[in-house]
């Protein structure tokens, strides 16, 4: 994939892993939530609290194992780096696993990657990803082949190419993903818990029973 050849409504799974990067920064700063905070809600461990939970959902093993391989050699490389930021973990998953977990986790980004999933198969999914969009992600990304289309489910179409704070050169030149992984393309939907709708007035520390507790739990 190349700056001129790339679709301006397509991505592919390399180009997907970069956005993420870029994006996280930002998902950090939207949650609003103090490391104290998350020590009280969600962990014990304070090795785990700066550190955002990423989960990547795929059709199948084969991508699941491809993509494990990619996104911990990432890991690796960004933490051996000199002033290092703080990098998200992650968790993998392929759907129709996750369609069977009782208790599921939360997470700040979820990113399912099924550019190959037939449009016959997609109400069968459907539940999993309004689970998500509800509940377990606060930030989704859902990039399917091109004939899907997800508005009637409160999703919006993404160009992620259309992002300026992405580096498109950088990330043409810097893909290690396999050749068919990379060649695969989708077009991408999201939902973001934070701007779906525009807040109403009366919802801020003003009119909240307990003030000092603003903005420090998101659910």
């Amino acid at each position: 994939m190349t700056k001129q050849t790339a679709s301006r409504s397509e991505i592919t799974l390399p180009l997907l892993i970069d956005y993420t990067d870029v994006l996280f920064p930002s998902l950090t700063k939207q949650t609003d939530v103090t490391a104290e905070a998350r020590a009280s809600t969600t962990t014990d461990n304070p090795n785990d609290i700066a550190k955002t939970k990423v989960l990547w959902v795929v059709q199948d093993n084969e991508t699941l194992l491809a993509l494990d391989t990619q996104l911990k050699n990432q890991q690796t490389s960004k933490e051996n780096e000199a002033n290092a930021a703080v990098v998200p973990k992650f968790d993998v998953s392929t759907i129709s696993d996750l369609m069977q977990q009782q208790v599921p986790d939360r997470y700040e980004l979820v990113c399912f990657w099924l550019p190959t999933l037939p449009t016959e198969l997609l109400q069968q999914y459907i539940p999993v990803l309004m689970r998500y969009r509800d509940l377990y992600a606060a930030h989704l990304l859902i990039a399917l082949q091109s004939s899907i289309n997800l508005k009637a489910y409160g999703f919006t179409p993404f160009d992620i190419l259309s992002e300026q704070a992405l580096d498109i050169d950088h990330i043409t030149e810097n893909t290690s993903l396999s050749e068919d992984l990379s060649s695969t393309s989708a077009t991408l939907w999201q939902f973001n818990l934070y701007d779906y709708k525009q807040l109403p007035n009366w919802l801020n520390a003003d009119y909240w029973a307990n003030p000092e507790n603003w903005g420090k739990h998101r659910w």
